[in-house]
């Protein structure tokens, strides 16, 4: 809400800044404490075995909701203005803080959460832990790679003169996509176990860096938006592939280290999106998106191929 309120009040660079600065801040705080309250209030109810279907039912409504103020906010962009549509979102906010408020208490041990060495006993504990650290370490390459894609999709559609509102449309069919991968998650981790996605991730990865570097050569919109499309069924995939690792996540992890353990893990994944859209930033000032889509390509070989070796080594 503050995040909206600076961009109403003030403008320019700095304050967007600010904003996002903010944002990522809450983000993060407010990813950590999710999945840990649905395991906590699930562990209550004795229903933890369907933590997959319920986060996955979660990141549903959360994904189509973004899907509709995709389409939504680009109309009221282009035909009120930006003024009008903060304020709009931050009614939304206002709605969505007191739910938040209205919600359960569920009670923990503050005392071990209170000890200062905590984060480090849960790094060491998480790096002891094979089934554990690589699949955190693939999870989270392959969001930042995602965060990457839809960063690049608005500069690609802007390079190409697509209308404001394709953009919209585009946003619309990612999250609808991410929507349908939350309700799919349950079933797919009923059928496949996760160490069998690995593999095809890499290979779906590896042939969106290749779209994403064809796109930028052509100037064909039917193609370049169909690429894009196909860009976003595969973020879908990764999505159902981080669902499935965080619930994975509850259940090999006691309940004293489970907070940590989910923040470490989200630490990981926001840590390298920033690594990411930094390298980006600093290639983009030099270069153009095909180069950074180059260099992109060869991090996402090197490492990726690393850490999926080890990770389908792990026994799940």
């Amino acid at each position: 809400m503050l995040m909206i309120i600076l961009w109403i009040c003030c403008h320019g660079f700095w304050i967007i800044l600010i904003g996002e600065i903010i944002f990522a801040v809450s983000k993060v705080m407010m990813d950590n404490a999710t999945s840990c309250y649905l395991y906590d209030f699930l562990a209550i109810n004795n229903k933890q075995s369907n933590m997959t279907k319920i986060y996955g039912n979660l990141n549903f409504f959360l994904a189509l909701s973004t899907a509709i103020a995709g389409i939504f906010g680009s109309i009221i962009y282009t035909k009120i203005n930006s003024v009008f549509l903060l304020k709009t979102e931050l009614i939304f906010m206002a709605i969505a803080a007191w739910l938040i408020i209205s919600m359960p208490n569920i009670k923990h041990n503050k005392a071990v959460k209170s000890k200062i060495n905590y984060f480090l006993i849960s790094v060491k504990y998480i790096w002891n832990k094979k089934h554990i650290r690589y699949y955190i370490m693939y999870s989270g390459l392959l969001t930042s790679f995602s965060v990457l894609f839809s960063v690049s999709f608005q500069p690609i559609m802007q390079k190409s003169l697509f209308p404001i509102y394709a953009f919209g449309f585009l946003t619309f069919i990612n999250h609808s996509i991410r929507a349908m991968a939350g309700i799919l998650s349950g079933k797919v981790a009923k059928l496949i176990e996760i160490n069998k996605i690995i593999k095809p991730l890499y290979f779906l990865y590896l042939f969106a860096i290749v779209a994403t570097l064809i796109i930028t050569v052509i100037d064909k919109k039917f193609i370049i938006f169909s690429l894009l499309s196909v860009i976003c069924i595969m973020i879908g995939m990764q999505l159902i592939f981080t669902i499935m690792h965080i619930s994975r996540l509850h259940k090999y992890v006691d309940i004293s280290k489970r907070g940590s353990v989910i923040s470490i893990n989200n630490f990981v994944s926001k840590g390298l999106t920033a690594s990411i859209l930094i390298i980006s930033r600093i290639f983009l000032d030099n270069t153009n998106l095909f180069g950074l889509y180059i260099v992109a390509l060869i991090i996402f070989i090197i490492f990726s191929t690393y850490i999926m070796s080890k990770a389908c080594k792990v026994e799940v």
